[in-house]
């Protein structure tokens, strides 16, 4: 008898236990929480190099879009779980597809931006994707020609990553090709110059003499 109560007793703790944690799942109500809960668990994941407690971070960041879809944090909520995703679980083609809803889904935001050369370096520099890459960064420079901001350079490295992509060169070998042409143009332009000035100087000569004869007097001209 007395074995069966305390059976009874240890299925009620369990029974408690269980919805006291649904309790506590519940009672992520605000904004504020659903961060600080996502926030808490990355922390743990970096302090314990543990990938399960990044992968909970990621899902109530994913409950947080979810449950407040118009907040402001939205975006910034879709940027760590692109981070998360590339820095620490290296899972490359889970970061892409979330770069990806926020380039279609917010168009004309700074995030973007970022989530599009993200995209294209992406498939360069870490999945080695040559064909996609191309393709990504054509498609910033193409919606992005110019770096508007001076301590935004992303169009500025988007050309020069394209073009060591197409050229099969590196970026080395760019500059040093770059740095000669330049130097080769300077060398020509600087043959030139004298000639340039020789002419003037002769036409000068010339224009000195007419003028000298036009205003002689007459009985100069007669001598």
């Amino acid at each position: 008898m007395l074995k069966t109560g305390l059976n009874l007793l240890f299925a009620a703790l369990i029974v408690f236990m269980i919805s006291s944690c649904g309790k506590q799942e519940k009672e992520l109500k605000t904004e504020e929480e659903y961060l600080t809960s996502a926030k808490s668990l990355y922390d743990s994941g970096l302090v314990k190099n543990d990938n399960e407690l990044f992968n909970q971070s990621i899902k109530k960041y994913q409950e947080f879009v979810a449950k407040f879809p118009n907040s402001e944090k939205v975006l910034f909520a879709y940027n760590q779980i692109a981070g998360i995703n590339f820095d620490n679980l290296k899972n490359y083609p889970e970061a892409i597809n979330t770069y990806k809803i926020v380039v279609d889904k917010y168009p004309d935001k700074k995030e973007a931006k970022q989530s599009l050369f993200m995209i294209a370096f992406i498939y360069d520099e870490t999945m080695k994707d040559k064909e996609n890459a191309k393709a990504f960064y054509k498609k910033f420079i193409e919606k992005y020609p110019t770096d508007t901001d001076p301590n935004d350079k992303m169009t500025e490295s988007a050309k020069r990553m394209l073009e060591v992509l197409e050229s099969g060169k590196s970026i080395e070998e760019l500059i040093l090709q770059n740095s000669d042409n330049k130097t080769t143009d300077k060398k020509t332009e600087t043959k030139q110059e004298p000639v340039k000035e020789e002419k003037k100087t002769e036409v000068k000569k010339t224009q000195t003499i007419d003028d000298a004869t036009k205003d002689a007097p007459p009985d100069t001209k007669k001598k």
